[in-house]
């Protein structure tokens, strides 16, 4: 928090919600106690709320700072916003207790940033 102080910014909001810290362990590691929210990537699920690696986990991102709300205005990203492919055949095969999802699953891939303005 304190490096950060005084320099936060949209694109430090960017940088954030694609982290990856896993602030318990004190280590890098993508898993549900991480902003980035990798549900899918956990042992441990999220307790009685999604299943050990529950396809879940943070898929939309919006940032915006003081200016854009003056303006209406934010950024936006689809998908994981470390740039993580989601592969639904792949996650599939390696988890095959949810095949009930193979209907409904689809790859999710990442999107850049995009700013959104309300229009005048």
């Amino acid at each position: 928090m304190e490096q950060n102080k005084g320099k936060i910014d949209v694109a430090a909001g960017q940088r954030f919600l694609a982290d990856h810290f896993d602030s318990y362990e004190g280590k890098i590691d993508a898993s549900e106690r991480t902003i980035c929210g990798h549900i899918d990537a956990s042992p441990r699920g999220m307790g009685s709320w999604q299943a050990p690696y529950a396809p879940a986990g943070a898929v939309q991102n919006k940032v915006t700072d003081a200016a854009g709300i003056e303006k209406m205005s934010l950024t936006a990203a689809l998908g994981h916003a470390c740039g993580t492919r989601f592969k639904a055949a792949e996650y599939l095969a390696q988890h095959p207790e949810f095949a009930w999802y193979q209907p409904i699953l689809r790859d999710m891939n990442p999107h850049g940033w995009v700013r959104f303005t309300a229009a005048k």
